[in-house]
């Protein structure tokens, strides 16, 4: 159930029939190549909650590109988010889903820059105390499927993702646009990498045209075998959210504790 599509009436009713569950499809708006449009993480994540939702009941919220996005931020069409922004804008989203009666929130990825961004948001929510419970979906963002996929390097503007916008709407893909030439990684970051580090150039190290592999090799076939592929594993994910009453119980505990903390039975009884 797509939140835009339902009428005011409607709503309450499909709270219910979803018991209680909400998924924000988050992406982002930048550069995927020449050839593909600047919402295509948006696109992928909102048609694969889409997907799941309607196997699954969930309401799903429109498509959300106020993420994390500033590796992009050289090419054109790019929009970034400040950080404090984009923290305090998913908070009050989640708010307002809580408010109109969704107490379970889902987010799900497109764009694999948030890979850091909402693990930390979800990680970080306890100290606001809130009553509801939000749960990142650990999927692939690009499932890397051999038998699917022809090129060995996929991950932006690639294959992959040029299959699955191929397979959402085709209109969209330039496919005459495509590079030339496939491009792989150039392991500039490979010495640091390989140290333990991380820097703010790690994405750019490698793929500073913000395109991975040979997208001349997708096809819309492919695409709709990756998108099913990441639609089943959020239904699952869904009905696990759905029967797990223990993290509510464990929320509402863990926010009165630490209000006022105290010392655990567990460090001082005898044997």
């Amino acid at each position: 159930m797509q939140w835009e599509q339902l009428t005011s009436l409607d709503f309450a009713a499909a709270v219910q029939q979803c018991q209680g569950v909400g998924i924000i499809p988050i992406g982002v708006l930048e550069a995927h190549a020449s050839h593909l449009p600047l919402g295509t993480d948006m696109f992928t994540a909102h048609f694969v909650a889409c997907r799941a939702a309607a196997q699954e009941t969930a309401v799903v919220f429109p498509p959300y590109p106020f993420s994390i996005n500033h590796e992009t931020a050289h090419l054109p069409g790019g929009l970034v988010i400040k950080r404090e922004l984009a923290f305090a804008l998913l908070e009050n989203i989640c708010d307002e889903m809580y408010r109109n009666g969704l107490s379970k929130i889902i987010l799900i990825s497109g764009h694999g820059g948030n890979r850091f961004f909402l693990p930390l948001f979800v990680q970080t929510l306890p100290e606001k105390l809130k009553p509801y419970v939000v749960y990142y979906a650990d999927l692939p963002v690009v499932p890397m499927d051999e038998t699917i996929l022809e090129h060995p390097e996929n991950g932006h503007a690639c294959e992959a993702e040029t299959s699955m916008i191929r397979h959402i709407d085709d209109s969209l893909v330039k496919m005459a646009q495509i590079p030339a030439r496939p491009f792989t990684n150039l392991h500039r970051n490979q010495p640091l990498a390989d140290a333990g580090g991380y820097s703010p150039m790690d994405w750019y190290a490698m793929y500073p045209h913000m395109y991975v592999g040979d997208a001349h090799k997708a096809t819309a076939a492919k695409g709709e075998k990756l998108l099913n592929f990441r639609a089943e594993r959020l239904v699952d994910l869904i009905r696990a959210v759905k029967a797990d009453n223990l993290t509510p119980e464990l929320l509402a505990e863990f926010n009165a504790r630490q209000v006022r903390p105290t010392v655990p039975d567990f460090w001082v009884e005898d044997d």
